[in-house]
Parts: C-alpha cells; sequence; structure tokens
C-alpha cells in the first residue's frame, strides 16, 4: 500500500538505521508481504520477519528472499523460539490497528520486550488517531465527523501502489492505548513522532522506545536506576551470549 512503501517504511527505516555490527539482528513484526524485511537486509540487518498470514509469508519468500531475511509464521501473540534478550532491534508497521484482541496485543508486546536486549530500540508505526475523520493522498480513515469509542471497529479505505484501494476495518484505540501497551510490557513511555500533516492532521505515527532493564524498578520506586548504554554502543555479541536462531 502506498500508506506503507512511501510515508511509513522510510520513517521506520530513517530511525533504525544501518546494522551497529556484523549480525546484528532485527525483529520485524508483522512483516506482511517482506518489503520493510526486505529493506532492512539491504541496511545490513539480519531480519527475522514473523507475521501470522502464510498466504503473504508465501508473496515473500517468493518475491522478497535475502539470505540474511528469514520468514517465519507465527500466532501472533508468541515469538518462543527466540531466546531471551537476542534481539537488537525491533519494528511493528501498521499491527496494532488491525488486531481487535487487546490480550493478544500485550502478549506480544511482552514478547517483543522478553527479546530484545538491553538497550535495544522498539519501533511501532501505525495509524494516527488523531486523524480520524480526514482523507489522505494515501487513506482514508473513518468517516468525517464520526467519533468511535475505544475498540470500534473504524471503516478504512487504503490506496494501493497500482492505484486501486482496499476497504478494510481496523480497530480503534486513542493513543494513551498504545502508550499503556508498552509501559504495561515493561517499556518505557514512548516518544511520539507525527509527520507534516496534508490536511488537519497527520494519517500516521511513529512512536519510539527501548528496552530499559530498570524501568519496572523505576516506575515502582521512583529511584532511576544507572542509565543503560543504547544498543548501538553494544559490540557485536561475544561466543557466550545469546544468539536467534534463524
Amino acid at each position: 500500500m502506498r500508506l506503507a512503501r512511501q510515508l511509513i517504511f522510510p520513517a521506520v527505516l530513517d530511525r533504525v538505521g544501518t546494522a551497529p555490527h556484523p549480525g546484528a539482528t532485527v525483529l520485524d513484526v508483522g512483516c506482511g508481504t517482506g518489503a520493510l524485511s526486505l529493506e532492512l537486509a539491504e541496511r545490513g540487518w539480519t531480519v527475522q520477519g514473523v507475521d501470522p498470514s502464510a498466504h503473504m509469508l508465501d508473496i515473500a519468500r517468493a518475491d522478497r528472499p535475502h539470505p540474511r531475511v528469514d520468514y517465519r509464521r507465527f500466532d501472533g501473540r508468541a515469538l518462543d523460539w527466540l531466546p531471551d534478550a537476542c534481539v537488537d532491534a525491533a519494528v511493528c508497521c501498521l499491527v496494532c490497528c488491525t488486531d481487535p484482541d487487546d490480550g493478544r496485543l500485550a502478549a506480544l508486546t511482552a514478547q517483543i520486550h522478553r527479546v530484545l536486549r538491553p538497550g535495544a530500540p522498539y519501533v511501532l508505526a501505525d495509524l494516527n488517531p488523531g486523524a480520524v475523520g480526514e482523507r489522505f493522498s494515501t487513506l482514508r480513515y473513518g468517516d468525517p465527523g464520526a467519533a468511535y469509542p475505544e475498540g470500534a471497529p473504524v471503516p478504512t479505505v487504503l490506496l494501493q501502489l497500482d492505484g486501486g484501494s482496499v476497504t478494510t476495518a481496523c480497530s480503534f484505540r486513542p493513543a494513551s492505548a498504545y502508550g499503556a501497551l508498552l509501559t504495561g510490557a515493561g517499556f518505557p513511555a514512548p516518544a511520539m513522532e507525527l509527520p507534516p500533516a496534508e490536511t488537519g492532521g497527520a494519517p500516521y505515527m511513529i512512536l519510539s522506545t527501548v528496552r530499559w532493564p530498570g524501568f519496572r524498578q523505576y516506575r515502582a520506586s521512583g529511584v532511576r536506576p544507572d542509565p543503560i548504554r543504547p544498543v548501538y554502543a553494544i559490540p557485536a555479541a561475544s561466543s557466550s551470549s545469546a544468539h536467534c536462531p534463524l
């Protein structure tokens, strides 16, 4: 779709950057047909691309193979084949808005937190809940003037690269629900960024956070632990470190 390929993926790639060292692993959650996974691999990352759709993964393997990408089907909840603290970054694009199951998203977010190394970034991109009813060049998210309660289906029209469109329903969640989802899994509150507005709002949002092992302690006690180094300062994993199976 135009929104993902032309706007969201470039923004996510800018925030993740190139692989910080040979063998650095990034988790692409909801990889779909592999467009973002392939671009991450071309930036030097070893990529775990996961998606619940066998059909999407078949397209990814056929159209976007790469020696550093492993496409894998999963249930949308568990990453149980990955050991703790073995991933150097994670990205997740247009997943939360398409899943109405809060419990499944909470379990998935906790799993992402578990598999990230200390200091590793997590970049989440989704439709901007503050722009419901706006018409954009890439989509229409909801009906003009309509108000949607949390969890309600929102009629959504996505414009495709070939000029066609797809009509679907997304689940409405306010921005605060995304923050609660991340902090509930152990992440610090995310930084939220919006692209320049086309009309009255921006079509998507980027949420960035990091695995900070002392966050739960800080939230409970108010005593800030020593800061951790970001993942980009962490050297290549030694032979004694956890490795992600490919």
